[in-house]
C-alpha cells in the first residue's frame, strides 16, 4: 500500500484500496489474502463498493486471490452484481456505437469520453469500470441538432424546453439530460457552454485536432488524445471533490496503461486551461493513493505543489473516513478557490461557479425568461440551505 494511507483505516476500505486498482503485485495479492482472512464486515465492504463503483475489481482480485476465504454469499452477491453490470456495460457500449454514427451521419463533431471509452482506454475491457450513463461532447453550435436526433431515437430530456425559442440564451443547464424510460439508458450531452468547472473554456475544435481511435469490437470510435483525457478526468474529478474512489482508479489506470504518455502535451494543456494544480491533484491521489508510478520530472512537480498536496490529504481523508458530499458551502467554496492557481484566478473561478445557475436553481423557482438573470441571486441561497454555512471540517479553510 502507498505509505501515506493511514494504519488505521477500516479493513473494509483497506480491502478495496487493494483491489481498486487492474493489476496486483505480489505484496498487495497478499495483503488481500490476509484481508479477506480476518475481520471483514462483508456488507460494508459490498456498499462501499458500490458507492465508489469497484465492484468489477474487488471481484476480479477477491476470486483471485481469496476466493476460499470469501464467505460463499458474499461473493455470489457480489457476482451477481458483476453479472449484472457487465449486462449494462455492453448495452450501453451498443448504444454509444449507435449514437456516434447518427452524430456522423449528421455532420456533428460529437466526442465520448468517460464511460465505455475509459474502460477500453485505460482498464482493457470495457466491463470492468461501472459506468451508468453515456457522455458526449459536441459543439453548442451542433445542440439543437443533436437534440433532434437523440430524441428522434426515443429519448426524453430533463428540461424540454431549454432549447425552445422562448428559452432564456443565458440558461444553460450543467450537461443536456436525456432518457430512454424503455431501456433505463442516461445520456449527457455536454458542450462548451456546459462544461463550466474547467478554469477555461476549452476550444473543442482545437481539441477535436488530435482526436484518437478507440476499438469496439470491430467498431472504431474518436475520442480525445490520451494527453487531453488526463487533463480532463482531474477537472472532472475535482468538479464532484473526488467523492468516488473510481475517478482516482481512473487516473492511475490510464497512467499505467500509457507509459509512454507525452507529458509535455499534458502539461501544454493544463496550462491552456489554467488547470495545473488540479491536474497535480489528480496525479497526487493516483500516486499517494494507488501507488501510481509517475515519471521523476513528475513526481517531484507533484510533490513541490504544497496547495495540491494539501487539497490530497484532504480528500484522501473525505474518502477514507467518511462521506465527502455533505461537507458546507464554505468548505467547497474554499476548495474550488484553492484548486486553481494563481491567486486571483481561484477566487474567480469559486465565485463563478457558485453564482452560474444550474438545473436546481431552476427547479426551485420557475421565472420567465426575462426575469432569468434572477438566478443569480437566488443560488446562494439554495447553496447555503443545501449546505449549511459552517465549514465543517476545518482543513478546508
Amino acid at each position: 500500500m502507498a505509505g501515506s494511507i493511514s494504519p488505521n483505516v477500516r479493513p473494509e476500505k483497506r480491502l478495496l484500496l487493494c483491489c481498486a486498482r487492474t493489476q496486483l503485485s505480489t505484496a498487495l495479492a497478499q495483503e488481500i489474502r490476509e484481508l479477506t482472512a480476518g475481520p471483514m464486515d462483508w456488507d460494508l465492504l459490498f456498499a462501499s463498493a458500490t458507492d465508489h463503483s469497484l465492484r468489477p475489481l474487488l471481484l476480479r482480485h477477491l476470486s483471485g486471490c481469496a476466493s476460499d476465504v470469501v464467505p460463499p454469499p458474499a461473493l455470489k452477491r457480489l457476482s451477481d452484481a458483476v453479472r449484472t453490470n457487465t449486462g449494462r456495460c455492453l448495452i450501453l457500449t451498443a448504444e454509444l456505437i449507435r449514437l456516434m454514427d447518427r452524430f456522423g451521419g449528421a455532420g456533428i463533431l460529437a466526442v465520448p469520453y468517460k464511460g465505455p471509452v475509459i474502460a477500453v482506454q485505460a482498464y482493457g475491457d470495457v466491463t470492468l469500470r461501472e459506468f451508468e450513463d453515456l457522455d458526449i461532447i459536441l459543439p453548442q453550435r451542433d445542440m439543437a441538432r443533436a437534440n433532434e436526433i437523440v430524441v428522434g431515437l426515443g429519448y426524453r430530456p430533463r428540461f424540454p424546453w431549454i432549447l425552445s425559442d422562448s428559452a432564456a440564451s443565458a440558461l444553460v443547464p450543467g450537461e443536456y439530460n436525456y432518457r430512454d424510460e424503455a431501456r433505463r439508458i442516461f445520456l449527457e450531452l455536454h458542450t462548451d457552454r456546459t462544461l463550466r468547472h474547467f478554469p477555461v473554456p476549452p476550444d473543442l475544435d482545437d481539441l477535436a485536432r488530435g482526436l484518437a481511435a478507440v476499438a469496439f469490437s470491430g467498431h472504431e470510435i474518436r475520442t480525445f488524445a490520451t494527453e487531453d483525457t488526463l487533463v480532463m478526468l482531474c477537472i472532472h474529478g475535482s468538479k464532484d471533490f473526488w467523492q468516488k474512489l473510481s475517478w482516482v482508479v481512473d487516473v492511475a489506470e490510464l497512467v499505467r496503461a500509457y507509459p509512454a504518455l507525452d507529458w509535455n502535451a499534458v502539461y501544454r494543456r493544463a496550462d491552456s486551461w489554467n488547470a495545473r494544480r488540479i491536474l497535480h491533484l489528480g496525479l497526487a491521489l493516483a500516486a499517494g493513493m494507488l501507488g501510481a508510478r509517475l515519471p521523476d520530472e513528475v513526481g517531484a512537480r507533484v510533490s513541490r505543489d504544497s496547495a495540491a498536496a494539501a487539497l490530497a490529504s484532504q480528500v484522501t481523508r473525505w474518502l477514507l473516513d467518511g462521506d465527502p458530499s455533505g461537507f458546507a458551502s464554505a468548505g467547497r467554496f474554499s476548495f474550488r478557490r484553492r484548486m486553481v492557481g494563481g491567486g486571483l484566478a481561484g477566487w474567480r473561478y469559486s465565485i463563478r461557479l457558485a453564482v452560474v445557475p444550474a438545473e436546481e436553481d431552476w427547479e426551485m423557482a420557475c421565472l420567465p425568461g426575462r426575469l432569468a438573470p434572477l438566478y443569480v441571486a437566488l443560488r446562494p441561497f439554495r447553496l447555503l440551505r443545501k449546505y449549511g454555512f459552517h465549514r465543517g471540517d476545518r482543513g478546508s479553510a
